[in-house]
């Protein structure tokens, strides 16, 4: 036996195995039948470069020192390549070389399994993309407008070795609003074999929106036209009330609002709420003037805001093109008050 043993140390020296060999330990040479080595029926995720037993087989019926050893011995080289394919033979060869008796061992399953190098990078990518698509469906967007990046290596490391050996699908748990900036996205996984998980991602998801950005610092109460500002398609990350760029124009700005800054809703007077208003904006308005005890009709001044009876708008002389602001008193009439509330 002692021959034996340095016969086949030697002969594995000089092929130059990986790893040497792992136990030749005369116990080993056991009855028949007592190790089953069970290949794996799908591809098989290899964590580092070299492929072992372990990765792409169970080992039944062998003492848990045997089962270890066996587990470790190492099959082939994933340095240069990313995945391949490794047979019944090679194993069996493999089994032979660490001195186990053939009639010590049997092997079962396919013929050839494949072994793949799991890469962290392509899986964080895939889950993405998966992710992605997902809520771009639950909010009836488009596809091109969704952004995630998953902020937490270690949160898909743990899944690694399940999903990056096959196929697998996400279903995202459906949000009530669109969950924009940093948050955390619960899914539920299925891989290649039917197994289900629940897992939940650190993420930053951006949206793609069409904003207004102020092209120079605008000043309070400033009507805003259209050289005021740009309308351009930006990632968004944070929540906020964007105001709309199509309705922007006509707005009166409620604060200053600093060069390049995304308009919002707030930076302006608000018309929210209101059912019906009495003026709205490019209607023609006739004003009336107090001269001392008479008054003067000014006719089809155009109202460059809306607004209600008591507001007071902004409005146009169509005669000589400058802007002025009345009170409106009712249906396209205002007047020129030394008393008038702003909106």
């Amino acid at each position: 036996m002692n021959s034996v043993r340095i016969s086949t140390l030697l002969f594995g020296l000089l092929i130059g195995l990986p790893g040497g060999l792992i136990g030749l330990d005369d116990h080993r040479a056991a009855v028949a039948g007592d190790v089953v080595v069970a290949l794996h029926q799908t591809s098989s995720a290899v964590a580092d470069t070299t492929v072992r037993i372990g990765d792409v087989a169970n080992v039944l019926g062998a003492t848990p020192s045997d089962r270890r050893a066996i587990e470790q011995l190492d099959l082939e080289s994933l340095r240069d390549q990313d995945d391949c394919s490794i047979s019944r033979k090679q194993i069996e060869m493999r089994l032979l070389l660490a001195g186990f008796q053939r009639d010590a061992f049997k092997i079962v399953g396919p013929s050839t399994v494949s072994a793949r190098r799991s890469s962290p990078a392509k899986l964080r990518s895939k889950l993405e993309r998966l992710l992605e698509t997902k809520l771009a469906q639950q909010f009836a967007i488009g596809l091109e407008r969704v952004d995630i990046r998953l902020t937490q290596t270690p949160q898909f490391e743990a899944l690694e070795t399940r999903l990056a050996a096959g196929d697998f699908s996400v279903d995202l748990v459906p949000h009530n609003e669109f969950p924009i900036g940093r948050t955390r996205l619960a899914v539920a996984i299925t891989d290649s074999s039917g197994n289900q998980y629940s897992h939940s991602f650190d993420a930053l998801v951006s949206l793609s929106m069409r904003v207004a950005i102020a092209r120079a610092p605008i000043a309070q109460g400033a009507v805003l036209k259209p050289e005021m500002f740009q309308a351009v398609d930006r990632l968004i990350t944070e929540k906020s009330d964007y105001a709309n760029p199509d309705t922007a124009v006509g707005r009166t700005a409620s604060r200053y609002i600093a060069s390049n800054s995304i308009l919002l809703t707030n930076h302006f007077l608000s018309t929210r709420g209101r059912a019906s208003q009495t003026v709205k904006r490019n209607d023609l308005v006739d004003v009336v003037i107090s001269v001392g005890r008479g008054e003067i009709r000014l006719k089809n001044a155009r109202a460059m805001e809306s607004g209600d009876i008591g507001d007071t708008i902004e409005v146009l002389n169509p005669q000589t093109n400058r802007r002025f602001n009345a009170s409106i008193l009712g249906k396209n009439l205002a007047t020129v008050s030394t008393n008038l509330r702003r909106r």
